[in-house]
């Protein structure tokens, strides 16, 4: 469930790359992502597991998933917006909304 929370955690315009951080205060996780013609893709790295990211579509500095569904649990949504090297993020999973933090990897 949780994992599926960091797939929204991901990119916009400058977000190639890693990118850490918490959801919900409660789940550390790790994005990698890579924007191709404004599409995005990438992993979730979780402690339950990897989450794939698949048809992101980047509008200036904001990322939006669109529902999905991973190993039977729904994805509402996924957005993100940059901020630097500092993303901000939303979840729509299983009808609750989560959000957190994730700081660019140098």
């Amino acid at each position: 469930m949780v994992i599926l929370i960091a797939t929204a955690i991901c990119y916009a315009e400058g977000a190639s790359g890693k990118w850490s951080g918490t959801i919900a205060l409660l789940y550390d996780v790790t994005v990698n992502m890579k924007e191709d013609k404004g599409l995005v893709n990438g992993v979730v790295n979780t402690e339950i597991g990897d989450i794939p990211l698949k048809n992101g579509v980047v509008t200036g500095k904001d990322i939006v998933f669109k529902p999905f569904i991973y190993n039977g649990f729904a994805v509402s949504y996924v957005k993100g917006k940059i901020d630097g090297d500092k993303m901000n993020v939303t979840v729509g999973f299983q009808g609750t909304t989560f959000t957190g933090v994730l700081k660019r990897v140098k």
